[in-house]
């Protein structure tokens, strides 16, 4: 096993900006308005299973040395992937749609004079364009930045409140019952979906192959969900702190106006325009890691298909899912309403979850896997896991 050094923290970085943005920050915003602290233990969960996720696909890689989708590809029936395409498909467009329309919330709200419209379509052709030019280091630099900032921004709005005694701690007992779609939405915004896939096409950039990896792997990811998990808890308790008068689901750039203005009450115009520019920083670098990121996958099903090497950052199959997800997101930027498209996303993103857990305890328990095969912590947390999902599923059916 390879030293574990600060410098290693790359990959996980990566998926901390990708991970880290407008599922956490509106799903975790609607469930400490409606429901102040009590479904935290709904974010522990999601944090936890996400790990336990991409620390069984970074260990499959390791020790196989094929991603998770080359896995599915030798031992998974091809009606199953061709379904898990079109789900890819879908899952592209409306995490495209939702992480440019909340990029576009902040400058909207201090700009009204210029549409969302225009501010997503801005967002989403500089994310190509920063995809479609830059390298994995280049990428990686400025990334670092923007993860620094999002979450030294949102820590310090909420230590500013309690230090000036501005929090009322009355209010994280909640305001109702809690919804099985606020559970799901909870759940899958934390910590990212389907992009945790692309940990392991990092892993790649990086130069991380073998078992002696493993190890390295475990802590860079330790690391990134810890980030998610503070991060999503900070903007839970923030939103418990005001007062939400309507659907919110409706707020439209009004949502982060209204958190802001609190802390503007208790700190002064300049911790309000700190939280600002965080709550963009944490939505755009979400949008620069997928836009980076998610390209990965789609080039890994096409080289699958045409049994070709992949063509990597530079070929056409990366640069075309790039274009689509760039595409994808201003056209729905027409429809409007992004804060309810937001949460859609984080939805349809937690139906991922079933069909990746089933595929890794699977894969995972393989003799394939020599000493990497799963132990017993990881099959417990995962199967305990699709309980929870089947649960919450049948639960929104039946309720």
């Amino acid at each position: 096993m390879s030293r574990f050094r600060l410098a290693d923290l790359g990959p996980g970085l990566l998926l901390a900006a990708a991970g880290i943005g407008v599922g956490d920050m509106v799903s975790s915003i609607i469930a400490g308005a409606q429901y102040g602290l009590v479904l935290v233990w709904a974010l522990a969960a999601g944090v936890v299973i996400k790990y336990t996720i991409a620390e069984g696909a970074a260990r499959w890689q390791l020790a196989t040395d094929r991603t998770l989708v080359e896995g599915w590809r030798e031992h998974l029936p091809t009606p199953l992937l061709i379904g898990f395409f079109i789900y890819f498909v879908v899952w592209s467009y409306m995490v495209a749609s939702a992480l440019v329309s909340a990029s576009a919330l902040v400058p909207a709200a201090v700009f009204p004079s210029v549409s969302v419209r225009t501010w997503g379509t801005l967002h989403a052709v500089v994310a190509f364009v920063m995809v479609y030019f830059g390298r994995y280091e280049q990428f990686l630099k400025v990334v670092k930045w923007f993860i620094a900032f999002k979450v030294v921004a949102v820590i310090a709005t909420v230590l500013l409140i309690v230090v000036r005694s501005g929090a009322d701690w009355s209010a994280i007992g909640g305001r109702s019952d809690f919804e099985i779609g606020y559970v799901l939405s909870l759940i899958g915004g934390v910590g990212g979906t389907v992009t945790l896939l692309s940990y392991g096409y990092w892993m790649r950039e990086e130069g991380w192959s073998g078992p002696r990896r493993v190890g390295t792997a475990r802590i860079d990811l330790l690391f990134s969900f810890s980030l998610a998990f503070v991060f999503a808890l900070a903007m839970m308790f923030l939103s418990t702190q005001i007062t939400w008068e309507g659907a919110i689901l409706d707020e439209g750039p009004r949502l982060c106006l209204l958190l802001a203005d609190r802390i503007a009450a208790e700190t002064g115009p300049i911790g309000r325009t700190i939280f600002l520019l965080g709550f963009w920083g944490a939505a755009f670098s979400a949008v620069l890691g997928v836009w980076h990121g998610v390209p990965f996958l789609f080039d890994d099903f096409v080289h699958l298909w045409r049994r070709s090497a992949p063509g990597g950052q530079q070929g056409r199959p990366y640069r075309g899912w790039a274009a689509y997800l760039t595409l994808g997101s201003i056209s729905a930027l027409l429809f409007g309403r992004p804060v309810r498209l937001v949460f859609a996303y984080t939805i349809v993103g937690s139906l991922f979850f079933p069909f990746v857990i089933c595929t890794l305890l699977w894969l995972n328990n393989t003799r394939k896997l020599g000493g990497l095969r799963a132990g017993l912590a990881a099959n417990a947390v995962l199967g305990a896991a699709l309980v929870l999902f089947g649960y919450l599923a049948v639960a929104s059916i039946v309720g």
